[in-house]
């Protein structure tokens, strides 16, 4: 049975699931956590169920030792729950002849195996043969969303005995790359920092320097949307200095490129800048709110989507091997700051 997004993470949170289950989306992280829930489950209806994770090289190391698990009962007494991550068609195929052969009649796991395959192809014919099987459950899911990443932030904070800001919350999530490893880890790092029953604040994400924040990066990116050439070519110099890279910056530019976006709908539809930033969906800190807000001034929709097909371009040809990686990033924010500032001048 396939299942999708939050409805795929609701069959999950019920006791039922199948003995069978693929997991399947971009984000490394949700797929991991929601392996763990759905084990976690399985434990509480049957304490004996060991958890075991198997990585590809357990695979080619042992080939039976996934079906051993699930399948035998080991020296305690039981079978195991097997959380398997494989990054391809061919290991995926080796273990879905497990459930190739259940569904043809053959025994059933007494344990269960939990298939994470990342972010596979829809035409694998793995994935198909799960979404068809009336043994099996294939959960697909999605980019996480800013809630998404909001949530793991403040479960990490709660679980580290800390209280986290809102303030902070925006500025570490516009900071950080937007996945949910990217997002915990961080968090974790500033409650070592505020210490038990301490406070994660806007003042320790900025002491930190939580994400990896490189220096200039931040600035540079709203100095290339505002036209400013110069002051952009030496924060870009500061950014990689601190250690940023091509695909931080791309990430970077593309994370302003969609905001300034949602901004000008608002402004369409007749709202103001100033206060359609001020809605904390958007995570913007408030102290960055007014230069943002000239930037939507500055660009239009059209010139928006500029950028971004100039983006996508710039994003395929850094993915290419050998490419200059830094070179054809700051050649984008060039671009980008040049057509700011010949916009500025009408």
């Amino acid at each position: 049975m396939k299942l999708t997004g939050v409805a795929a993470i609701k069959a999950a949170q019920k006791d039922l699931s199948p003995r069978f289950v693929m997991l399947s989306g971009p984000d490394a992280g949700q797929l991991r956590r929601l392996a763990e829930a759905i084990a976690a489950r399985h434990q509480v209806q049957n304490p004996e169920l060991e958890f075991k994770r198997f990585s590809e090289d357990d695979i080619k190391a042992n080939p039976a030792g996934v079906e051993d698990a699930i399948s035998s009962a080991s020296l305690f007494g039981g079978a195991a729950i097997a959380h398997v991550r494989v990054s391809g068609e061919k290991d995926a195929n080796m273990l879905t002849s497990l459930l190739d052969r259940a569904d043809k009649g053959g025994p059933q796991p007494q344990g269960l195996l939990l298939l994470d395959v990342g972010d596979i192809g829809r035409s694998s014919k793995s994935r198909k043969l799960f979404e068809d099987s009336p043994n099996a459950w294939s959960l697909q899911l999605y980019e996480p969303t800013r809630d998404d990443l909001l949530g793991v932030a403040r479960a990490e904070a709660k679980a580290a005995g800390v209280s986290i800001d809102p303030d902070a919350l925006s500025a570490l999530l516009e900071a950080v790359a937007q996945d949910t490893d990217s997002v915990a880890a961080e968090v974790q790092k500033l409650a070592v920092y505020a210490g038990r029953d301490g406070v994660i604040d806007l003042a320790a994400v900025e002491a930190v320097g939580s994400g990896g924040r490189e220096a200039g990066l931040d600035e540079a990116i709203d100095a290339a949307f505002s036209g400013q050439s110069a002051l952009m070519a030496i924060r870009l110099d500061q950014a990689f200095a601190g250690g940023a890279n091509a695909v931080l910056v791309l990430n970077g530019i593309g994370r302003r490129i969609r905001l300034l976006l949602q901004v000008r709908a608002g402004v369409e539809a007749g709202g103001q800048a100033a206060e359609i930033l001020k809605n904390p969906r958007l995570g913007v800190f408030w102290k960055r709110q007014a230069d943002v807000a000239r930037q939507a001034g500055l660009w239009s929709r059209a010139a928006l989507e500029d950028a971004l097909s100039a983006l996508l371009d710039t994003d395929g040809q850094v993915k290419r091997a050998g490419a200059p990686d830094t070179a054809l990033v700051e050649q984008l924010l060039i671009r980008i700051a040049r057509r700011a500032e010949r916009m500025a001048r009408r």
